[in-house]
């Protein structure tokens, strides 16, 4: 028993000292690691530095390729830009460029680059017509150059007239340019049934409502104006309270496209109808419009020179309204030059009812310088003393027909024409009048 007792507390010393032996390995173990965590935790710390400095260098290579992609679509964008640029600069080099001759008028200019038209209006306003359907490369780059007031679409097919004057011209193109766009593109006219029509098919469209009436045209209806969505509004500027100045403006803060035609302004008759050519580009009918201009001139020429050596019939030209006489303007005096005749009272800077029963006996014919009279007693009820005036007792009395304010400016070889059969009817005997009348 003592022996096993022995044996057994020998076995449990031998285990204890086992256990303590490991646990100093133990001990031992754990402070030699102990020394290492420091080391261990300096070499993370680096690492994670590492990682993030390479997180950072990967976003900056990142950022980098974004800007080189972005610099890239840059340039290729530039690339694109750059190749329409040449092939509209292409386009331009080789299209012609000119001017579309003005011999008289003063108050417009045409000339053309390619396919597009520039035009000054009667306020210096320039215009830019383009075709339909150009390049809207080349378009911007016309507008970019030209900087315009306004740019219009041709050939036009809305337009809008002011005027019966302008509408008269854009008659005349129609008929003898043979183009029917134009008489239909004309969709309104600022007419408010003041006045009568001598050109048949305008007065049956506005009849038969082909043909907008947007009212007088110094107080228009501007909402059916814009209604009608004109490609252009034709216009006049002319001031005072019956004026257009504030039509103009309002169209302009409608954004309704205009430009202005101001041909009465024009010192000349031929400077008067060769607006026709302004007209006329907006149709793409300026080669058409050059040809019926010097169809005006060639006639206008042969007039003149039919009367040139003729002897000239002194001619009085007035008219009296509200009592007070109005002589001849310097237009009308050149008029009766041209038509071979002489103004009675060229020598005389002023001229009234006194001047004109002075010289009763030294006169040959009379224009009635307006309409509304129809017989020369119709005068003489203006003007009793009138009657001793030697036109007057011989019946050469004429007067203007209603036509002539609407149609004198389109047709100005016409008004001579009828003026020599009026001075000179034996050398030219009289046809059909259409802008005077002869007085019984």
């Amino acid at each position: 028993m003592a022996q096993t007792q022995k044996i057994l507390y020998t076995i449990l010393g031998a285990a204890i000292l086992a256990a303590l032996a490991g646990l100093a390995v133990a001990i031992a173990t754990y402070q030699s690691l102990s020394g290492l965590l420091p080391s261990l935790e300096s070499r993370l710390g680096d690492i994670s530095s590492s990682i993030k400095s390479l997180s950072a260098e990967v976003e900056g290579l990142k950022a980098a390729l974004q800007a080189r992609e972005s610099q890239l679509a840059s340039l290729n964008r530039s690339l694109a830009e750059l190749a329409r640029e040449v092939r509209t600069l292409r386009q331009v080099a080789g299209s012609p460029a000119g001017v579309v001759e003005v011999r008289y008028a003063r108050l417009f200019t045409i000339t053309y680059e390619g396919s597009v038209y520039i035009l000054t209006d009667a306020m210096g306003r320039r215009i830019l017509l383009v075709p339909r359907g150009m390049a809207q490369d080349l378009a911007a780059y016309y507008t970019d150059k030209y900087k315009p007031a306004v740019v219009i679409k041709y050939p036009v097919e809305r337009a809008v007239y002011m005027s019966s004057t302008h509408v008269a011209m854009a008659y005349r193109l129609y008929k003898e340019a043979d183009n029917a766009g134009v008489l239909k593109s004309i969709v309104g006219i600022m007419w408010g049934k003041e006045y009568d029509w001598y050109l048949p098919e305008v007065a049956e469209m506005l009849k038969n409502g082909s043909i907008a009436d947007v009212g007088p045209a110094y107080s228009p209806n501007y909402e059916l104006i814009a209604k009608l969505k004109p490609d252009v509004v034709f216009v006049y500027f002319y001031p005072g309270p019956y004026g257009t100045e504030s039509v103009i403006k309002k169209l302009e803060q409608l954004g309704i496209p205009y430009v202005v035609i101001n041909e009465f302004q024009e010192g000349d008759p031929l400077g008067r109808a060769e607006w026709i050519k302004f007209i006329a580009a907006f149709y793409n009918l300026t080669s058409a419009a050059v040809g019926i201009f010097n169809g005006i001139e060639n006639k206008w020429r042969g007039l003149v020179s039919l009367v040139a050596d003729l002897d000239r019939p002194r001619v009085a030209w007035f008219i009296i309204y509200g009592g007070v006489l109005y002589p001849a303007g310097a237009g009308a005096r050149e008029l009766i030059r041209l038509a071979g005749g002489r103004y009675a009272y060229a020598n005389y800077s002023r001229v009234d009812l006194e001047v004109v029963l002075k010289h009763k006996n030294d006169v040959d014919i009379l224009v009635w310088s307006g309409y509304g009279v129809k017989t020369i007693d119709d005068i003489i009820k203006i003007e009793p003393r009138l009657k001793e005036l030697r036109p007057v007792i011989l019946g050469r009395v004429y007067a203007y027909s209603p036509a002539f304010y609407q149609l004198s400016n389109a047709y100005p070889e016409k008004l001579l024409e009828e003026l020599v059969w009026i001075i000179h009817p034996e050398a030219a005997p009289p046809g059909n009048f259409t802008l005077f009348v002869k007085l019984k």
